[in-house]
């Protein structure tokens, strides 16, 4: 029977040792998506916002659909300085976005407009939108005077720390956002 306790020695330490990574793991991974979760929600909310201001300039400047790049430079200068105040160590260079407007002319003809940062700005990264504006133009509706309805979109992104990226040699920083709006 002593055999049996003395090949027992030490089986404590090991098991201790792999919990014990396991649940840094574990932690680890759970505080990345907490901080990228907390991030998604910011770039949700301010995309939303954004969309509505690129909707409802037309009401308030002139009645002009298309975008102009002085109207993306203002939304873009209007998301930096909301991110600036969300975010305490806000770095202008790992901001990105993209202005996408889809307007039509009396024929039904539609018009694809796009701002990028990496084009508008001095951003250093560009955000990846897999589906453009103009493949989802079936979003429009006739309005009541008979016309497609413009469409816009604003889509956000940020560089975040890459906490349990690095402990598995992969990328999870980029954290995108984007909202779509049906103009008037």
């Amino acid at each position: 029977m002593k055999s049996l306790d003395y090949s027992q020695r030490g089986t404590f330490t090991v098991e201790f040792a792999i919990v014990g990574l396991i649940f840094s793991l574990l932690f680890v991974f759970s505080g990345d998506v907490i901080i990228k979760l907390a991030y998604k929600g910011k770039l949700d909310r301010l995309a939303y916002s954004l969309v509505n201001i690129v909707k409802e300039r037309t009401q308030l400047y002139d009645d002009s659909y298309s975008l102009t790049p002085e109207n993306v430079t203002t939304v873009a200068n209007i998301a930096e300085a909301s991110l600036r105040r969300m975010i305490t160590d806000f770095d202008s260079n790992k901001f990105g976005y993209v202005i996408e407007a889809v307007t039509f002319d009396a024929s039904h003809r539609a018009t694809y407009q796009a701002f990028s940062s990496n084009v508008v700005g001095n951003s250093a990264i560009q955000c990846n939108t897999p589906n453009k504006l103009n493949q989802m133009m079936h979003l429009s509706k006739i309005t009541t005077w008979g016309r497609p309805s413009t469409l816009y979109r604003v889509t956000l992104c940020y560089e975040t720390a890459n906490w349990i990226g690095d402990l598995l040699n992969m990328n999870f920083t980029r954290v995108e956002s984007d909202a779509v709006m049906i103009g008037r």
